[in-house]
């Protein structure tokens, strides 16, 4: 009879611990984020939208000169790709202020980055699309 109180208070200690992993994740809730992953020699489209309430200064990297972007406004349409010259935006808030930058993967060919207050004590100031596809955050 001990036993068999071990086995099964073993068994249910076990059951717990599954049913406590498999409820680590919940749906678009506390679930990781895929990585961002565009196909390598893919051209893509990139969207820049101002989150903040101040106007933001961007510009690609060997592409454009510094733009404005108001609060609440849109860049116009980026294209870059994975193959030489890879897709490189700077960002900057021309106060100084510190900034975060949010990318999505829209779609197989767009991204998205949205630029919000805030951030870590050094910021994020540029997103750069990788030879392999990824898109690197600094």
């Amino acid at each position: 009879m001990k036993l068999f109180s071990l086995v099964l208070s073993g068994s249910l200690w076990f059951l717990g611990q599954v049913h406590a992993i498999a409820q680590t994740c919940t749906a678009q809730n506390s679930c990781v984020p895929p990585r961002l992953q565009f196909t390598p020699g893919q051209t893509i489209r990139v969207e820049v939208i101002n989150r903040t309430a101040i106007p933001i200064e961007l510009q690609q990297l060997g592409g454009t000169d510094a733009m404005i972007i108001f609060p609440a406004g849109m860049s116009p349409f980026f294209w870059g790709g994975t193959i030489k010259p890879n897709l490189s935006l700077i960002f900057w808030d021309p106060e100084g202020g510190k900034l975060i930058l949010n990318a999505s993967q829209i779609d197989d060919r767009l991204l998205q980055v949205e630029i919000l207050p805030g951030g870590r004590i050094e910021g994020d100031s540029a997103i750069y699309l990788h030879d392999d596809g990824r898109i690197e955050v600094f």
